[in-house]
């Protein structure tokens, strides 16, 4: 039983033809750079995601400055 699954999907030609540019260039096949092209793009997400809970924490804390985290996390600490 195979491991991997198919993906078909559809772009244009031009964009067919930077794939194979780049896929050449990274000495990959195109599956493997679009592989790698969805492994970045989904880690960007989870990183965007982070950053933003943490804004979102931020604010409700009023973390302004790393003196405010520092100040935040001792009292967490105490407790």
């Amino acid at each position: 039983m195979r491991s991997t699954k198919v993906l078909s999907i559809s772009v244009p030609s031009s964009l067919w033809d930077e794939i194979g540019v780049v896929a050449e260039k990274e000495k990959m096949t195109r599956s493997e750079l679009l592989r790698v092209a969805a492994r970045d793009y989904i880690r960007s997400r989870r990183w965007a995601e982070l950053r933003e809970k943490g804004a979102r924490t931020a604010v409700k804390y009023g973390v302004k400055s790393e003196s405010d985290a520092d100040r935040i996390l001792r009292g967490f600490r105490r407790k």
